[in-house]
């Protein structure tokens, strides 16, 4: 259960490679993960992060297109649709993101697991590759 409230903050920071001080930083040392796991896990959020950040183009679009929906007096049927196209692209970023932590939990070793998991690792940034991104 654990896990399941990380998967929103594993890649915070995980956004282009610049910078230190980053999610993948933090969790490298205090999980001590090998030169091995470190490179992987930056391969999945780098590729969860790409993945998110084609998904937020769509996602402005559909949010922008309901925005313009409520202010033209659209039917509820059509906002219904627009709505639900945001909520599947929401669905798909937040896909990415939980994919992506599954994929790095496996990459750990069970003393890893279990320091990972004792430490709890909930808040509520952006998913693996920059899901939501929300600080």
């Amino acid at each position: 259960m654990a896990l399941l409230t990380a998967l929103p903050v594993l890649p915070q920071g995980f956004r282009g490679g610049g910078g230190g001080g980053n999610r993948l930083d933090y969790l490298a040392g205090y999980l001590s993960l090998t030169d091995s796991q470190k490179t992987q896990a930056q391969a999945i959020f780098d590729a969860a992060s790409t993945a998110n950040e084609m998904a937020r183009g769509q996602l402005t679009a559909a949010q922008d297109a309901l925005k313009a929906g409520i202010k033209t007096n659209t039917a509820d049927s059509a906002l219904d649709q627009l709505a639900a196209a945001v909520g599947a692209i929401q669905g798909k970023m937040a896909g990415n993101s939980a994919k992506a932590s599954a994929k790095f939990y496996a990459l750990l070793t069970a003393e890893q697991k279990a320091k990972y998991d004792a430490k709890g690792n909930r808040g509520g940034g952006g998913g693996p590759g920059g899901g939501p991104g929300r600080r």
